[in-house]
């Protein structure tokens, strides 16, 4: 991507005139918002010497900083005079075409903090639209949902009257991450769990025997200790609980590093954009398939690709989403928006509808 960008600049300054085009009517914007993170109820707990203490975690504040330069022309039911944050839906940004020929981009960067958990995410893309042809290369980030890849895209065109336009090429896809592949669900169908505990991260168990003097109930439980010999679990369902878990993120986190890089996938793609609109209503949405597809892999990495993972070559990846309006009378109006995408195994959806009455 940086590659990308160097050579959009290159570009940007071939001559005055050429810059002037390239970003005559061009965005630049920057925002930050913030607001407050759901708060757990308060917790307590009292010491030996009957003091109340609080023990309420701290949750602080969900944050975003974005910044971002934008060139995309606008359709007919967007508003025009809207200040720009980086959080509009825009049809524009995902659909196969715009709404006018020639030169469009993106870039956007936004950095930020969701229930304790950072982030940092950016879309990059710089499309070009002709009367029979389209042509896109993209860079998406999504730590929210685990996703990052490049693509490029290349298709035919077939404007099939006006509101109407069928495309057709190819894509191809690279990534980094090992997508599909689960490590702790391999390990866990040859290994007992607590193998994972004692073999990787040095957990031992101390067997010790119980009773239940009410009842008379007798049984056998395990102490646990981390690799400096500390207590750190009273029993197996408790450790289970409340370590083991962590365990489980460290291990995949540690195996996916070490299968990461060079994967790649050309796919077919078939793609359908549909556009009306009229001052009482309009509808405006796209669909992409992307049907079947060849993997290429850096050597010794094929097993833990995508394709190994569903077993074949033809999954089917797919985006699609669209906008509904319309105005009833000069009071009342009813909108929805959705948005879908489902690439290798991680999915966004989007899922808006509202109903606006003026008094």
């Amino acid at each position: 991507m940086k590659k990308l960008l160097l050579l959009f600049l290159l570009i940007s300054f071939t001559s005055q005139a050429q810059f002037k085009k390239i970003f005559k009517y061009s965005t630049v914007y920057a925002s930050y918002d913030q607001n407050n993170s759901i708060q757990p109820m308060q917790s307590f707990a009292v010491s030996a010497n009957n003091d109340l203490i609080e023990t309420t975690p701290n949750t602080p504040a969900d944050q975003t900083l974005t910044i971002g330069i934008r060139k995309l022309a606008f359709f007919e039911y967007e508003n025009r005079d809207q200040f720009y944050n980086g959080s509009e839906t825009n049809i524009g940004k995902s659909a196969n075409i715009g709404n006018a020929k020639g030169l469009e981009y993106l870039f956007e960067y936004s950095k930020g903090r969701q229930q304790r958990s950072e982030f940092e995410n950016s879309q990059m893309f710089v499309r070009y639209l002709a009367n029979y042809w389209v042509a896109k290369v993209e860079r998406t980030k999504n730590e929210l949902v685990d996703l990052d890849y490049k693509l490029a895209d290349l298709r035919l065109r077939l404007p099939i009257g006006k509101k109407i336009s069928l495309s057709f090429g190819a894509a191809y896809r690279t990534y980094e991450k090992a997508y599909g592949v689960n490590p702790i669900e391999s390990y866990l169908e040859d290994n007992y769990w607590w193998n994972l505990s004692r073999d990787y991260y040095g957990h031992n168990d101390v067997p010790y025997s119980w009773e239940n003097f009410s009842t008379g109930e007798t049984g056998i439980d395990y102490f646990w200790y981390d690799q400096n010999g500390v207590l750190i679990s009273n029993s197996d369902l408790d450790y289970r609980e409340n370590i083991f878990g962590n365990l489980v993120n460290q291990y995949n986190a540690e195996q996916l590093e070490l299968v990461s890089g060079g994967y790649a996938n050309l796919s077919g793609v078939i793609g359908l954009d549909f556009y009306h609109y009229r001052k009482s209503h309009w509808i405006h949405a796209y669909g992409n398939i992307l049907p079947i597809h060849k993997t290429y892999t850096e050597s010794g990495k094929k097993e833990y690709s995508y394709e190994a993972f569903v077993g074949n070559n033809d999954w089917v990846d797919y985006s699609f989403g669209g906008q509904f309006g319309i105005n009833i009378n000069k009071k009342f109006g009813l909108f929805s928006e959705i948005a879908i995408q489902k690439y290798w195994d991680r999915k966004i959806k989007v899922i808006k509808a509202g109903i606006n009455f003026k008094l």
